[in-house]
């Protein structure tokens, strides 16, 4: 098994190093920070499998995205913090095989590794559970929003209601009258199940519109 190690957290990475080198049959072919810089030194490893620190980034699904776009025959483990589910979620979206915590042990990493490199997904049990509610609560949100079935107009009225705009606003915008934007409103508030404008917004705003 060829691995390579990326965490922006020298102490992380040398000790995800360390354990990897003591697995029968690992070799760890690379280890380095977290940038887009290092991802020539990535691609002329011949890597097997990426184990990738996402702890403190702001972009870390952005930048798998793109490591995985360059690296496409590479399987990508990845550590998340334990208490945002969500944010595994995303490395799953952006295209992670395998989840696993801070609270990891070698064991543990040694399945996750093995498992991915098989062509299977792996999640620690850690946080599983979490995740499984995480999914199931974005394809409610997805299936909602989907039901909404928003126009373009209603979407762009949406929009700019959450940007705080006055129908008057919107109507400029949009270049359209303010008896139009009302009609839209109207329409919304329906569709939301919405007693105002600011219901709209709040719902809006849970369904991620």
């Amino acid at each position: 098994m060829r691995v390579f190690v990326m965490s922006n957290q020298v102490f992380a990475r040398e000790g995800i190093k360390q354990c990897l080198s003591s697995i029968s049959g690992c070799e760890v072919v690379g280890c380095s920070g977290v940038s887009e810089v290092d991802a020539p030194d990535l691609l002329s490893s011949n890597a097997e499998v990426v184990v990738l620190d996402l702890a403190g980034l702001s972009s870390g699904p952005s930048l798998l995205r793109k490591l995985r776009k360059t690296n496409e025959k590479v399987h990508f483990v990845v550590f998340c913090p334990a208490d945002t589910p969500e944010s595994a979620v995303e490395a799953l979206d952006a295209g992670a095989a395998g989840i696993l915590t801070q609270s990891c042990q070698g064991p543990e990493l040694e399945r996750a590794v093995t498992r991915v490199l098989q062509g299977d997904n792996y999640m620690q049990p850690d946080i599983a559970m979490a995740i499984y509610r995480e999914l199931r609560a974005k394809e409610t949100k997805r299936v909602e929003a989907e039901r909404l079935r928003l126009t373009y107009r209603e979407n762009q009225v949406v929009t700019l209601l959450m940007q705080g705009k006055t129908n008057r606003q919107i109507g400029e915008v949009l270049s359209i009258s303010d008896k139009t934007v009302k009609h839209y409103v109207g329409v919304l508030k329906g569709k939301f199940s919405a007693a105002n404008r600011l219901e709209i917004v709040l719902q809006a705003q849970r369904l991620s519109l």
